[in-house]
């Protein structure tokens, strides 16, 4: 029977050059990822690129937007109380 497998000298081998930890990529790969988050993670990078000027009209824009919401979410909810109300005031058992 002939000799099928021996590690004799693999170790001296593989520690003269000494044994490295791989290199960490500089930049994650994308590979992989959501196509149509890579795009849209592109588009967005580019979007932050601006002057000073721009920024300031952008957050002014933000805000005034913020604004907005915030009063529709109040009227909104103020006609959904109202809904409820009426709601409960038809379900409720007249009393006679």
């Amino acid at each position: 029977k002939s000799k099928n497998h021996t590690g004799n000298n693999q170790v001296y081998k593989n520690h003269r050059n000494g044994i490295k930890k791989t290199r960490r990529p500089k930049k994650m790969s994308m590979q992989g990822m959501n196509c149509k988050f890579v795009r849209n993670q592109a588009f967005a990078k580019r979007g932050m690129n601006c002057t000073p000027e721009e920024k300031e009209t952008r957050l002014a824009a933000q805000k005034e937007a913020q604004k907005k919401m915030e009063e529709k979410k109040v009227t909104e909810r103020a006609s959904r109380l109202q809904e409820l109300e009426e709601l409960q005031k038809a379900a409720a058992p007249k009393k006679e």
